[in-house]
């Protein structure tokens, strides 16, 4: 068979298998076949993921409304989010309320938008990060006089949907 000059199509090399008779043949067509399969299997991946019209909405609010800041990135370090940059640039709102300050950032610091929410309480922050789809991934806290730490998984399983459904709520009035 002769060799194709242009190396940007270059064929598909399979090395053979060895087998109790010498070398292993895969035919063309069995490979023609599992071809799409496999292309089948890579069809979602890196596309944009679907949002609920909940989740679409609040992100969308914190895309045009919010300003864009900073984030410390201690706290969201111990929630796994490092890249190794000093500050985390982030889309921001927040609110002042009689519990405490509650604040929204959306990132695309991992090539993926990210919700992070978190409330003072006190000299406390409270720290949830979570996908566009409104999924806990992680939670922290951050004393004032202290370093952050992991939040206890009753705490969080408690706080985050607070925090989530009151930001729901806000992006809900605004829209009505």
């Amino acid at each position: 068979m002769k060799q194709s000059l242009d190396v940007r199509c270059a064929p598909l090399r399979i090395a053979p298998a060895a087998g109790r008779d010498g070398l292993l043949s895969i035919s063309r067509r069995l490979l023609l076949t599992a071809l799409p399969l496999g292309l089948a299997a890579c069809q979602n991946r890196g596309g944009p993921e679907k949002l609920s019209p909940q989740a679409a909405r609040l992100v969308g609010w914190v895309r045009d409304s919010g300003r864009d800041s900073v984030l410390d990135p201690r706290a969201p370090r111990i929630m796994g989010m490092d890249n190794g940059q000093r500050d985390i640039p982030v889309k921001q709102l927040a609110e002042n309320t009689p519990n405490g300050r509650h604040t929204l950032s959306l990132t695309v610091l991992r090539g993926r938008q990210e919700l992070i929410f978190h409330r003072r309480e006190g000299d406390y922050l409270y720290f949830h990060l979570a996908s566009a789809n409104l999924v806990r991934q992680a939670s922290a806290t951050y004393p004032r006089q202290g370093a952050p730490g992991r939040m206890i998984e009753s705490l969080a399983s408690t706080d985050y949907p607070a925090q989530a459904s009151y930001w729901l709520e806000q992006a809900e009035r605004r829209a009505v």
